[in-house]
């Protein structure tokens, strides 16, 4: 996705994470592709997005960059505006992909990739698909945001460390303005553990 396409739908964002690539959560993400099946399997303590196609891609690249446009593309349907960023059950329900990738307490990301053979949602096309391409990401939050929380606060794009308060030990990262977490960000609404 163009970062460009990005600032524009998140332009005056405040506190939003940059979403680090973390290569445990890709063998999480890389095993539900592995599986080749278009459901979730209910993986303990990350958000998950999948995508499939109807094909096996034979350039990977346009599979990995169609997987997030495909989710970001629910933006165009989401009950969400400037004035209301809540994500309420109707919202998660017509854009629960977008917001994934989008909520800005979310630091970390992994995805997998499999080429798999035909699948029964795509048994019955004309002409029938003979193989797919199956993606998964796996999103690490570690508020664990759900319904009714704000997708971003909004506000400027953090410009030093400071603005970056959320999670503790948090960094800005100028070049984009937003904030990088620490692997190790915690809740700051839970109490630490002894």
């Amino acid at each position: 996705m163009k970062r460009s396409h990005i600032k524009i739908y998140l332009k005056n964002n405040h506190l939003i994470n940059l979403k680090v690539y973390n290569l445990t959560i890709e063998k999480v993400a890389q095993a539900t592709a592995n599986m080749c099946k278009m459901e979730h399997p209910g993986t303990v303590g990350y958000g998950e997005n999948l995508w499939a196609n109807s094909w096996a891609m034979d350039n990977l690249t346009e599979a990995v960059i169609g997987a997030p446009l495909s989710w970001w593309s629910e933006k165009d349907q989401c009950p969400i505006n400037a004035s209301k960023l809540h994500v309420t059950p109707q919202v998660f329900d017509k854009c629960g992909h977008m917001t994934t990738v989008a909520w800005s307490h979310t630091t970390q990301i992994g995805c997998g990739i499999q080429l798999c053979p035909a699948q029964d949602w795509c048994s019955g096309w004309n002409p029938p698909c003979f193989n797919t391409t199956l993606i998964s990401c796996n999103y690490y939050n570690p508020t664990d945001d759900s319904a009714n929380t704000l997708l971003y606060e909004r506000g400027n794009p953090c410009m030093k460390d400071s603005d970056c308060d959320y999670y503790a030990n948090s960094k800005c990262d100028t070049s984009c303005g937003l904030c990088k977490a620490p692997l190790n960000a915690v809740d700051p609404h839970k109490p630490p553990k002894n």
